[in-house]
This record gives structure tokens, C-alpha cells and sequence, in this order.
């Protein structure tokens, strides 16, 4: 049992390598460390050195868990109960969720916005990837 512990975390790891923060190119931004990734994609800060920041959730499961599991250290579960309960008192309302074909064709290009794709070569042609510290 403990090895399939063990093979299963080390596993996940390596297939959570490929997902990328990406920034759209009006982002001034170079580098952000996790746990701003972490607040702004749980929407509890919406502007780093005041640039407005707006995110994009996707509409592939599989890579919005590994973002999940990657960037926000939470499981599926429980991001499913922060966004419910969020909604249901009138908080805040859950990022948008984007295709990655919606997300290239995304033509807004004087907000900053913050995405994640699997690997460099699904980066939407104008937009940049963001460093994380």
C-alpha cells in the first residue's frame, strides 16, 4: 500500500509538471510567486502593483484539476465547496472558464489576463509565460 502511495504522488507530480501560468501581453508583470497565483485565482486579490488582474479558468477538466492540485495546494473538492459557498452568500462568482481555442481568440488586449495551459506550445500566440518565484 505504501507503495502505490508513493508511486501515485510521484506520478502526479510529474504530470502536473506541464501546466503554465500565461499572461496576456498588456501584462506588465515578469514573475509572480505561487501564493499570489493562489489569491488570484481564488479571486481574494484582484490587482498586483496596481495592475488589475482578471483570470480565466479552463474548460478541460483534466488540466484545471492539475491546477488545482499544482498552484492552489487544495483538491477539487474542496475548490467545488470555496466556489458554492462563495456563491451561495453572494461573494464573489467563480472565474470564467475558457476553451483554449476561446482563450486564442480572446480579443481583449488592454486587460491583463492571467491563464494556464498544459506546455508552451498551447500558449495563445499573443501572450506571454508569467514566472513563477
Amino acid at each position: 500500500m505504501k507503495n502505490f502511495i508513493i508511486l501515485t504522488i510521484v506520478f502526479l507530480t510529474f504530470a502536473n509538471a506541464n501546466v503554465q501560468i500565461v499572461t496576456s501581453k498588456s501584462c506588465k508583470l515578469e514573475s509572480i510567486s505561487k501564493s499570489d497565483v493562489k489569491k488570484l485565482f481564488m479571486l481574494k486579490k484582484t490587482e498586483i502593483d496596481k495592475e488589475k488582474i482578471k483570470v480565466i479558468d479552463s474548460t478541460n477538466k483534466e488540466l484545471y484539476n492539475d491546477f488545482i492540485v499544482t498552484y492552489l495546494n487544495k483538491s477539487v473538492r474542496k475548490i467545488k465547496t470555496y466556489w458554492v459557498r462563495m456563491l451561495f452568500t453572494g461573494k464573489k462568482i467563480p472565474p470564467k472558464k475558457l476553451s483554449l481555442e476561446d482563450l486564442k481568440k480572446l480579443d481583449d488586449k488592454e486587460t491583463c489576463h492571467f491563464a494556464y495551459v498544459a506546455k508552451e506550445n498551447d500558449m495563445p500566440k499573443e501572450w506571454k509565460i508569467i514566472k513563477i518565484k
